[in-house]
């Protein structure tokens, strides 16, 4: 039956928490969230909140898995990375279990290590390149932006950039943000910041446009945000390689903020540029992860 439940799939982010009821093949049946993300959790509250948010789900036997920061440091239970080059095998490899009286397993995320050097890591963007499973340049944009590069099914590198933080940052705890509001008001002044970073890299001197432009009338109250955010993914966009812009590339994430990576790749010349629905890419990943660990 396509609403039996095969699979309760938990995407535990650093700022909010999601867990889905999946079906065969990795089709969501429902959803709940909840705003208790990861970041903000001691080790002994994860099972507590997961029990509050999705307990009378977890009553009739059906497996559990856990992606995202509930593998982390101080997370419910530290999982180590696995490394590149990692396929679903390789996660599925990885699996922890933090309860010994539940079927609750938790994935690892992957890291990026050249060279035997740890250069990058990540925890839950892997299981929706997984979801997804097509090669090529997968961008996750967030907090944490990251950019992953796949081949053959496999995550052979990983860059993350932290534009979203940056974003909240700048606007809360800067002269560059006093009296700003939320983006979304000037498209124009959005342009304008992406084709500056595009223009001049040095990310920190294009930063001070944005009190130099409100100072010369050039930038109005209600467009700093926007101008702010098409600075700074903007600079995201600079610091690729122009040759992997040209090449299929996939958007991850919230709808609002990939259109906005949309056009600032347009601006800057990328060539095919995809979106994909986070939720259904996190449901079919967690679903193959699963199917490959038994």
């Amino acid at each position: 039956m396509i609403d039996k439940t095969a699979l309760i799939g938990v995407d535990w982010g650093s700022s909010n928490l999601r867990v889905m009821r999946i079906g065969d093949g990795g089709v969501v049946l429902d959803r709940r969230s909840d705003p208790r993300g990861g970041v903000g959790l001691e080790p002994g509250d994860f099972r507590g909140v997961l029990d509050e948010v999705a307990g009378d789900w977890l009553t009739d036997g059906a497996p559990v898995l856990i992606c995202g920061m509930a593998g982390a440091r101080r997370g419910w239970r530290e999982v180590a990375y696995c490394p590149c080059p990692a396929g679903v095998a390789d996660v599925a490899a990885g699996l922890a279990r933090p309860d010994s009286d539940r079927e609750v397993a938790i994935a690892p995320g992957v890291c990026f290590s050249p060279g035997g050097i740890l250069t990058d890591v990540m925890r839950g963007e892997e299981t929706q390149v997984f979801g997804l499973g097509t090669d090529g340049l997968v961008v996750a944009p967030g907090t944490h932006s990251k950019w992953i590069t796949v081949e053959d099914g496999r995550i052979v590198a990983i860059r993350t950039f932290m534009t979203g933080e940056l974003f909240a940052a700048i606007r809360s705890a800067t002269l560059l943000g006093a009296g700003m509001g939320a983006p979304g008001a000037d498209p124009e002044a959005f342009r304008r910041g992406v084709e500056r970073s595009l223009a001049d890299r040095n990310l920190s001197a294009a930063l001070f446009s944005v009190r130099v432009e409100s100072l010369a009338d050039r930038l109005a109250p209600a467009g700093a945000a926007d101008y702010l955010s098409g600075l700074l993914i903007g600079a995201e966009i600079a610091g690729q390689e122009a040759a992997r812009l040209r090449g299929p590339l996939t958007l991850i994430g919230d709808p609002a903020l990939s259109a906005r990576y949309v056009e600032a790749l347009h601006l800057a010349g990328a060539g095919v540029v995809r979106t994909a629905d986070a939720e259904q890419t996190t449901a079919k990943g967690l679903w193959r992860i699963w199917k490959a660990a038994q």
